[in-house]
């Protein structure tokens, strides 16, 4: 996939770089060059992508005096609300974690730190592609994979895929969760389901592999969406591959309307290999202030490799608005940079009653975190089928 690049620095220095970099890696060119960094940047650079819609804007503000820096980051602003979907690279040679989640809020989709590295800069490229891989995807498809991570353990992260599998499938959707946790796997326990086969089962015929084999692997649960189990011998998970997953993702998006992922690892190959299929990540977390430290760390990790805002969310479990021991809701925001999409509500009995009788919570119509979940997903759109043609028409 041809990869074009607007490369807009005052340094000559970088932009030879970029050029001569650009040159080596397959499919990608500069196709437009900007050295004066004006107040009019983004118009001229707004001009470039009415004739080349598809390009990507490298913006350099560190070759700015600190009173012009702002006009870069203006550039920005400007070029991601105009045109959006824009995918920008911003690079600097100070920054911090502040100035990264600031960044990203204005729409940047990666950083490239300098002095430019080619390990770095070819990385960034790489992003790119596999950016335009996952939007050309999502554009040919009707299916839409979300992924809940928990920045650390026993935040909620199953429940949360769980009950919105749960919720998908009693909108007519055909649905099917993933479990990711190759430690525990606990998404068909909480379901009350017994499964033989598993992802590995999958990895191993994907020479062979169908929709019919494949469901065939895949348990269903009595609301009829399907679970794709984790394996159960720690053996077995050795030999999935980040390749296996992404195969694997491709396939069922491909073929259904909803995969969830459920993402209870760490921020390794296999969860990355995910996330790159993902229209939505879901950061799992609470109040607690080593999981609000932590979503921090996740937070610049995902700038890092390339997702913006829209494609970040933060789910804030077991949700207190009276202060705690905990942070409070406004200092989790302060920290943050922004504020989480959706709080549910800390009904501890609910959630454990729920979890004794295998069965979601969100079929409670009269719980309060059965409410708050069917609300939530009301909040991301999600509709029965003929709703969303409708919708489309």
């Amino acid at each position: 996939m041809a990869v074009h690049l607007i490369v807009a620095s005052a340094e000559p220095r970088f932009r030879d770089f970029v050029r001569e970099q650009a040159s080596h890696f397959p499919g990608a060119s500069v196709i437009s060059e900007h050295e004066e960094m004006g107040p009019n940047l983004h118009v001229r650079i707004l001009q470039d992508l009415a004739s080349e819609p598809q390009a990507a804007v490298l913006l350099d503000i560190s070759s700015l005096a600190p009173g012009d820096a702002e006009h870069g980051l203006r550039a920005l602003e400007h070029i991601t609300q105009s045109s959006p979907g824009t995918y920008v690279i911003l690079s600097d040679a100070q920054y911090s974690a502040e100035s990264l989640l600031h960044w990203m809020r204005l729409g940047s989709a990666d950083f490239l730190s300098q002095p430019l590295k080619r390990v770095d800069f070819n990385e960034a490229l790489a992003r790119l592609d596999q950016h335009r891989a996952r939007a050309s995807l999502v554009g040919r498809q009707m299916g839409r994979m979300y992924t809940f991570v928990g920045v650390k353990g026993g935040v909620g992260t199953t429940t949360g895929a769980v009950n919105f599998a749960a919720i998908c499938a009693k909108q007519g959707l055909t649905t099917v969760l993933l479990d990711l946790d190759f430690d525990s796997g606990d998404a068909a326990a909480f379901l009350g389901l017994r499964h033989q086969y598993s992802i590995a089962d999958v990895a191993e015929n994907l020479a062979q592999l169908d929709r019919a084999m494949l469901e065939g692997i895949m348990v269903r649960d009595a609301l009829g969406f399907f679970v794709l189990c984790a394996p159960d011998e720690q053996e077995k998970s050795r030999f999935i591959t980040e390749d296996h997953i992404r195969e694997i993702g491709s396939f069922l998006i491909e073929r259904y309307d909803v995969v969830i992922v459920d993402g209870s690892r760490d921020m390794d190959a296999l969860l990355q290999s995910c996330l790159e299929l993902s229209e939505t990540i879901f950061l799992v977390l609470t109040q607690e202030f080593a999981a609000v430290r932590n979503t921090q760390h996740f937070m610049n990790a995902l700038v890092r490799m390339g997702f913006g805002t829209e494609a970040v969310k933060m789910l804030l479990n077991r949700h207190e608005k009276r202060r705690g021991v905990n942070a409070s809701t406004e200092q989790v925001q302060q920290t943050l940079g922004a504020a989480p999409f959706w709080g549910f509500p800390n009904q501890y009995d609910e959630a454990v009653t729920a979890l004794h009788e295998a069965r979601p919570v969100v079929l409670k119509g009269n719980t309060e975190l059965g409410k708050s979940y069917r609300a939530f997903a009301k909040k991301l759109g999600i509709v029965a089928p003929e709703e969303a043609a409708a919708k489309r028409k």
